[in-house]
């Protein structure tokens, strides 16, 4: 595996962090209750606050989030197949983390839900580079 195939993979996954984390950034500042029911969530593994509109907006994330992972990796190894290699680490993370950690703390729509959407979704973000010849 060369390089520009690791660098790729590698950008593509950072960048789904980075849109993850900017983007929740955004709905705390736009909507300040979400930042209220996240402090107890991610401080205490409390997640009762968090209700079922603030569910749906963090479920809608994903349709931004994922593709964007999918679209870093194909614009920089220039290779669709290579935004499955990207979906591998980050549905793992998605699958340990709704499917075990938080699987008794949020609704089960919603924890099944994250996980599944990302590997259509990055690769869907993979397939809207436009590369050379098609």
């Amino acid at each position: 595996m060369n390089f520009k195939i690791v660098a790729g993979i590698a950008a593509g996954f950072v960048s789904w962090w980075l849109a993850f984390y900017a983007t929740t950034a955004v709905f705390a500042v736009a909507w300040p209750e979400m930042l209220e029911a996240g402090r107890p969530a991610i401080r205490d593994n409390d997640w009762s606050h968090i209700t079922g509109s603030m569910l749906s907006l963090l479920l809608l994330m994903y349709f931004w989030v994922n593709p964007i992972a999918g679209w870093v990796t194909v614009f920089i190894t220039k290779n669709r197949k290579h935004a499955l290699i990207t979906v591998i680490p980050l549905f793992a993370y998605a699958a340990y983390a709704h499917f075990y950690n938080l699987w008794n703390l949020l609704p089960d729509w919603y924890n099944l839900a994250v996980p599944i959407l990302i590997p259509p979704l990055v690769y869907l973000g993979g397939s809207l580079v436009k590369l050379e010849g098609s």
